[in-house]
């Protein structure tokens, strides 16, 4: 491996360096390590030398895309903690009962475990402010309903897909007989799988709008509340709790009229600044984008949802200038209510919203901020039924 060094010409704006990172992985998987200068004007990364020179040329194009696109759009913030004036960071962090099993794959225990649990209750019991129908949903998804949620287009990188061999005696024979020493797939496994009908789903909210496809929705509106294992593959992002292939996602889910979608999610905003503020997490609520895969249409679908505020996000600050998206708000307009047919009694198709918590990048983030010494925490958590 060796260190490129990439002129840019121009010098970014934070929202275009933060689009640049997410997707600059996905040009290569060889690519590691990459950061910007303090100005935005230079992009250094890691990758072998044969590669190097091809990828700063690749680097330099999206740059110039995104700055184009992003320039002159406005990160909107609506919410910033009082926390924010006087960010403070644990000094250490025992990271003790977090075990990376796998690449994106953590085993949590002890005192990570019970704040994990913490996370999971109170979020759950915000749905107590509507009334919500619980809904307990599969890991799988057929391939079929991501494929009508755009999931294909929009983030193919991120798929994982479920797969078993094919119901054939002669190929499960053979499987077996390859490995019966082996302690790894061999290079004939894909040509005995099957073509998968399911995935693991990336987002639990997609199991609602398949559960109410076809169905005429009573009254304005209703709201479900469910929580799942969710999967979506980062290649090298994937180091520790902030980003996981495999991990856990709680939502509530909003089907309605654009009046009762968006006043709910409005309403959901206004109960997490509070929950910032009682739990002194500095932390922005912000417009914000999906990482989309870098293709032609990445660039104007970024543009249009940190422009037309579709999407609003938590984000949580982190030593050394970082920040971690912790949890999102979702506006969607009619695009689901028309993918599965759902309908209103009285006015079309149904708008949706959700919001979304990814619990296990909310104990890292907590952590960072309040350390893992109980005593330090804010006393609302620091008093909670799992620390007793």
């Amino acid at each position: 491996m060796a260190m490129f060094s990439v002129d840019l010409g121009i010098s970014l704006p934070e929202m275009a360096r933060e689009e640049v990172q997410k997707q600059i992985t996905f040009l290569s998987e060889k690519i590691s390590n990459s950061r910007f200068s303090e100005d935005g004007s230079r992009l250094q990364f890691d990758a072998p030398p044969p590669l190097g020179e091809i990828l700063s040329a690749r680097i330099s194009e999206l740059a110039r895309k995104l700055d184009d696109a992003l320039r002159h759009v406005q990160r909107k913030i609506i919410f910033r903690s009082s926390r924010c004036e006087a960010a403070g960071f644990a000094n250490h962090v025992s990271w003790e009962g977090v075990s990376m099993v796998g690449p994106g794959q953590a085993a949590l225990s002890g005192l990570p475990l019970r704040l994990f649990r913490y996370f999971d209750r109170v979020f759950n019991g915000f749905g107590s402010a509507w009334t919500v129908e619980q809904v307990m949903v599969p890991t799988l998804v057929p391939s079929s309903v991501l494929s009508r949620c755009d999931y294909f287009r929009s983030f193919p990188h991120s798929l994982t897909f479920a797969g078993h061999l094919r119901p054939d005696a002669g190929v499960i024979s053979r499987f077996r007989a390859r490995h019966e020493a082996a302690q790894a797939l061999d290079e004939e496994s894909l040509a005995d799988m099957e073509t998968p009908e399911a995935c693991l789903s990336p987002a639990v909210c997609y199991h609602i709008y398949h559960l109410k496809e076809n169905q005429r929705l009573s009254g304005a509106g209703h709201a479900f509340a469910v929580c799942g294992k969710c999967f979506r593959y980062e290649s090298r992002n994937m180091v520790d709790l902030r980003r996981l292939w495999d991990f856990t996602m709680r939502e509530i889910v909003f089907l309605g009229s654009r009046e009762f979608v968006q006043g709910n999610r409005s309403r959901s905003i206004e109960m997490i600044c509070e929950f910032l503020e009682q739990h002194k997490l500095a932390g922005e609520i912000r417009t914000a984008s999906d990482p989309f895969f870098v293709a032609p249409e990445a660039v104007p679908k970024t543009c249009f949802q940190l422009s037309s505020e579709s999407k609003f996000e938590v984000s949580l600050l982190l030593p050394e200038g970082e920040r971690l998206a912790v949890a999102s708000h979702n506006y969607h307009a009619d695009f689901f209510g028309r993918a599965f047919n759902i309908m209103l009694e009285v006015s079309g198709h149904s708008h949706t919203a959700c919001v979304a918590f990814g619990l296990e990048r909310w104990v890292y983030a907590f952590l960072a901020q309040h350390g893992s010494e109980v005593r330090n925490w804010p006393a609302i958590v620091r008093s909670a039924a799992e620390f007793h």
